[in-house]
């Protein structure tokens, strides 16, 4: 949920799009955030740097210029429905 979040929700004091330097590279070249892949990077500098969390980017030919404006114009980071379903989870914990 958190990485979720992190990736979609949070932006940078600039507002310039996700704190997360690699997800802001892919998602303003059109790609969306296809899945989250937990405990996929076990090793210290994969626990150090993102807990053990890696991302799966996807980019479809006939979306990257539609998601790439949307990331431009919006700030709107393209996510598939599983990822997406951590944040609707994300809030009905917390509610």
């Amino acid at each position: 949920r958190l990485a979720a979040q992190y990736l979609i929700v949070e932006k940078s004091d600039a507002g310039s799009g996700p704190l997360d330097g690699v997800a802001k590279f892919h998602v303003q070249n059109g790609a969306e955030i296809y899945r989250l892949n937990y405990m996929a990077d076990m090793s210290q500098r994969g626990m150090k740097n993102s807990f053990g969390v890696m991302v799966n980017y996807r980019y479809c030919c006939d979306d990257i210029e539609e998601n790439s404006l949307g990331f431009e114009l919006d700030g709107f980071v393209k996510a598939s429905e599983d990822v997406t379903d951590w944040l609707q989870t994300s809030s009905r914990v917390g509610s």
